[in-house]
């Protein structure tokens, strides 16, 4: 069958939406056989949701905004999971904060396909302006106002206050990984105790 002959018909008017859908479930699919955006073809991507190159371009300015949307749909799901877990935490930030970070790893343990999506698709590099953008600051500014709310509280941060969001994701993440990899009994409940140590550490009256 040709290129041409396997291109889906036209959306009619107002079904844009159900289009943009397609191309990121087409994108997810392709991004978890190549692993990267630099080895992306927006071809295959409008191969696989059977429509023209060319319409890619009316819902996304470049590959690069392609990538970020599909991963976009994975970070909100698990921003959502952590909000939702402090929401039901007991009215103290450090027990909102360690919700959100044991839902960090709920979410990452359930969803393995998504999670090692997030994290082993390689990006191409984009200056600070842009970056700004990236879907993960989802998390990065959860973390940034739970921390918050912890000094409010009377806490104190050890070391230094920028780079703790990010000391909080690189620790949940690399334990994560280590648990899934590693032919330890996968007890979730010694992800929680990491959580706590890591509090434990990060955080002094």
């Amino acid at each position: 069958m040709s290129e041409s002959a396997a291109v889906r018909p036209r959306n009619p008017r107002g079904q844009g939406e159900r289009l943009r859908e397609e191309l990121l479930r087409a994108t997810e699919r392709l991004l978890e056989e190549v692993g990267s955006e630099d080895a992306l073809s927006l071809r295959a991507v409008a191969r696989a949701a059977g429509v023209a190159a060319p319409s890619i371009y009316r819902h996304f300015s470049d590959k690069t905004e392609l990538v970020w949307a599909t991963l976009e749909v994975s970070y909100e799901r698990l921003a959502a999971a952590m909000a939702e877990a402090a929401a039901k935490a007991d009215d103290d930030p450090v027990a909102r904060l360690r919700a959100q970070l044991r839902a960090y790893c709920r979410y990452a343990v359930a969803h393995p396909a998504t999670y090692r999506l997030l994290y082993e698709t390689r990006q191409t590099p984009v200056g600070p302006e842009r970056l700004a953008g990236h879907p993960a600051g989802l998390l990065v500014r959860s973390w940034q106002q739970a921390l918050t709310a912890c000094e409010d509280a009377g806490w104190r941060v050890r070391g230094s206050r920028s780079e703790a969001p990010y000391v909080l994701w690189s620790s949940v993440h690399g334990r994560v990984m280590l648990w899934q990899v590693m032919p330890s009994p996968k007890d979730a409940s010694r992800l929680d105790r990491f959580v706590d140590e890591m509090l434990r550490l990060l955080l002094e009256r």
